[in-house]
């Protein structure tokens, strides 16, 4: 890796979400500014995606402020005991086909 793509900030996971939002509202502006539509069903063409768009931002807001918690998942981690992983790294144990061999020609 080289210093250009150490230094570039993580990408935000919200910004797929908000960009499909943005274009449901533009969607719904669209059908509602030119479908005869009910009153009704235009408006929550707009509200929906409008609202769902809002909460992003102010999830995005929130996350950059440092208001929200870091997720359980995050939590450090703990270091083992030695003599656990010492346990783990041992090799496997003696086959018994050699053994059985060195009996057969010994």
């Amino acid at each position: 890796m080289n210093a250009i793509t150490q230094t570039r900030p993580a990408r935000d996971p919200m910004r797929p979400v908000e960009a499909a939002l943005l274009g449901a509202l533009f969607l719904g502006a669209v059908a509602a500014l030119s479908l005869p539509l009910p009153a009704g069903l235009s408006l929550w063409l707009l509200l929906v995606p409008g609202t769902a768009l809002a909460m992003a931002g102010a999830l995005r807001l929130a996350r950059r402020k440092g208001g929200a918690a870091p997720p359980a998942a995050v939590a450090p981690r703990r270091r083992r005991a030695a003599q656990a992983v010492a346990s783990r790294r041992r090799g496997p144990a003696p086959r018994r086909a050699r053994l059985l061999a060195a009996l057969a020609l010994g």
